[in-house]
């Protein structure tokens, strides 16, 4: 059932109804067969799915199509390690989630150590890229300010993270005001979806002695841009030596599996925390994300002990914040590495990126669309324009109409492409406009030219309908 779930051709075939939503909130009293329990799954609950796996969504990264990843998911339940600890809880788990770690290690251009002990892993597995975010943030709280964890925040406004403005991840605010440190965020302007470099620097003087992190992404979550990462280093460095840097990389660590592409994440490794999401770039189902370190003891500074099942020297469960009992999530990336090897998936990662640009050549050939960022690594935001030549539209026009397409799209449940808001930050439509652009973004491996010259045709077929 799961695998002709995968194999259909649309994104989605039903809406919900709130007629199908109150009978699913109804608890069941009787006992029912498994079977009938399957029978209703596959008649009542699927159609109303999501299909990530079909090469029609091109919305997200999350293709989850790797047999071998899903052979791990399956695995890994009926196997029930809890990695927690290791003597008894997951004795052969421990060490080849140490493996996948030392793996993602090497891939972001860190050091690896003798491991001795948990200390000495540098990086725990965590259930997605906010956890992993979060995580981060706590030890950037621990190593602005000593003993935090023991005293509590006295002053939050001492405890201040600079994001890039407008596509910095919610992750990170939100994950300040988890951990007591209250919405301290400052937005620093960018510039082609970076930081504004004299802007960063100005706003580290005004507030020198009260920013705990700097954060970077290497695939922000809309334009999936690189930021300049050896540059914000080196001006951190030189006014606060003591900032935390923490990079984003949930998507973009993956350009570090190529040959080809892993100049552009050059200066990663200079960083103190890296975030990772192998559910984002491997095609591996949900969940699975590491936070990576590049000095491994810093894990000490939130170590958690009990003498009940974690006093240990390999239990994960003394490192891992906000996390108790752990599934071994990890098997699913063991079990891809295995299966695709580096080169396996750094093909998969250049065709990916290939793919993007051939959507942005083709659509800069196209007078009627206007593509918005440089591509980085596999977003390609666009938008309809009517003619770019000789725009007539206001900004409020081309982004209703291009909210009517992606409604369109919305009710076919054919084709998925992501919309949001973004600032105009390359001026390709009007300086300091907000747009609402159609961002095709694409994890899916099985996804080729073709399927790309069709979702244009689709558009172009929407397009022509409303213009009408």
């Amino acid at each position: 059932m799961g695998l002709n779930f995968k194999l259909q051709e649309n994104f989605r075939k039903k809406h919900l109804s709130k007629d199908v939503i109150e009978k699913l909130f109804k608890m069941p009293i009787e006992t029912t067969e498994l079977e009938k329990i399957i029978f209703l799954m596959k008649k009542e609950v699927l159609p109303y799915c999501s299909n990530f796996g079909t090469e029609k969504f091109m919305g997200f990264p999350d293709a989850g199509n790797s047999i071998a990843g899903i052979s791990g998911a399956v695995l890994s339940d009926f196997l029930q390690q809890n990695l927690i600890n290791s003597s008894f809880c997951a004795p052969i788990a421990t060490y080849m989630e140490i493996a996948v770690i030392k793996w993602l290690r090497e891939i972001v251009g860190y050091e690896n150590i003798e491991i001795n002990n948990i200390w000495d892993v540098g990086g725990i597995i965590t259930y997605g890229g906010t956890g992993s975010n979060s995580i981060a943030m706590l030890l950037a709280r621990e190593n602005h300010k000593q003993n935090t964890m023991k005293k509590g925040v006295i002053n939050p406004d001492d405890y201040k993270v600079i994001i890039p403005k407008g596509i910095g991840h919610y992750s990170i605010k939100s994950s300040l005001m988890w951990i007591g440190c209250g919405d301290n965020v400052i937005e620093v302007p960018t510039i082609d979806f970076k930081y504004d470099l004299k802007e960063l620097k100005k706003v580290l003087l005004e507030n020198k002695g009260k920013i705990m992190s700097v954060v970077a992404y290497i695939g922000d979550s809309r334009s999936m841009t690189i930021d300049n990462l050896k540059e914000i280093d080196k001006i951190v460095k030189e006014i606060d030596n003591n900032i935390w840097l923490h990079a984003d990389a949930c998507h973009g660590f993956s350009l570090g599996f190529s040959e080809k592409l892993k100049s552009k994440i050059s200066g990663i490794e200079l960083f103190d925390s890296i975030s990772t999401d192998p559910h984002k770039v491997l095609a591996i189902p949900y969940t699975v994300s590491a936070l990576l370190l590049k000095n491994p003891e810093t894990l000490k500074k939130v170590t958690t002990t009990s003498d009940l099942i974690m006093k240990e020297d390999y239990a994960f469960g003394q490192v891992t914040p906000f996390i108790g009992s752990k599934s071994w999530m990890s098997l699913k990336v063991w079990l891809a590495f295995q299966n695709i090897g580096k080169n396996g998936i750094a093909e998969i990662i250049e065709r990916r990126c290939q793919m993007a640009q051939y959507l942005k050549e083709m659509l800069d050939n196209r007078k009627e669309y206007i593509v918005l960022n440089d591509v980085d690594i596999n977003s390609v935001m666009f938008m309809y324009v009517g003619d770019k030549n000789n725009i007539t539209m206001t900004v409020d026009e081309i982004n209703n109409f291009n909210k009517r397409i992606k409604e369109k799209m919305d009710i076919d449940g054919i084709y998925f492409l992501h919309q949001f808001s973004i600032n105009d930050d390359n001026k390709k439509i009007s300086e300091n406009a907000v747009l609402y652009p159609l961002r095709y973004m694409s994890g899916n491996d099985n996804i080729t030219k073709d399927n790309i010259n069709s979702m244009i045709m689709y558009i172009d077929n929407i397009i022509k309908n409303l213009n009408k």
